[in-house]
């Protein structure tokens, strides 16, 4: 138990928990954000949540229990469509980096939307196992969550960073 304590009180972790609260209070908090302000905010949180995810600790799956999900459907579906009516046009974009491109002729229609609510599913659900307090779900949130980013929601950030630089910078040159 005592590899689990370092893991889940490691400076790294500290440093992640705090800036996936940070995203995730940001999304909710959006619904009142205008696009130009909404995509340059993601700008900045995705990278940092990015370099901080890919510094945390090894750890090892301690229980075999399943961790509390946090974020239902209602609460999922609620916050891809802000993200959505915040995005409108620009929530779609092409993508070329996923598996079932393998087995496509056609380009691979993702959306913006989706991916933010993806990732902050994926964030609040392990804050949530978190702030439980108790050091084997703490640490079983974080073996989870270190698997997802590396299988999952990691390369959802990055191909989001990507169409959002794209959005950010379309409608800067459409403001000139």
């Amino acid at each position: 138990m005592e590899t689990s304590s370092q893991a889940i009180f490691d400076k790294n972790t500290i440093e992640f928990v705090t800036v996936a609260a940070e995203y995730c209070g940001f999304i909710q908090r959006a619904r009142q954000t205008e696009r130009t302000a909404f995509v340059g905010t993601l700008l900045k949180l995705l990278p940092l949540l990015y370099l901080k995810a890919s510094m945390l600790p090894e750890c090892q799956e301690l229980g075999t229990e399943e961790l509390p999900i946090s974020v239902g459907e209602a609460d999922y579906e609620s916050v891809r469509s802000t993200m959505a009516s915040i995005m409108c046009e620009q929530d779609d974009y092409l993508e070329v980096f996923t598996p079932d491109m393998a087995y496509s002729d056609a380009p691979i229609l993702k959306s913006i939307s989706e991916d933010v609510a993806d990732i902050y599913q994926a964030l609040q659900d392990f804050i949530a196992a978190f702030q439980s307090g108790l050091n084997q779900t703490m640490n079983d949130a974080l073996f989870d969550c270190k698997e997802q980013f590396a299988h999952n929601w990691g390369q959802t950030l990055l191909n989001t960073l990507r169409a959002l630089h794209n959005a950010f910078y379309a409608d800067e040159t459409n403001q000139e």
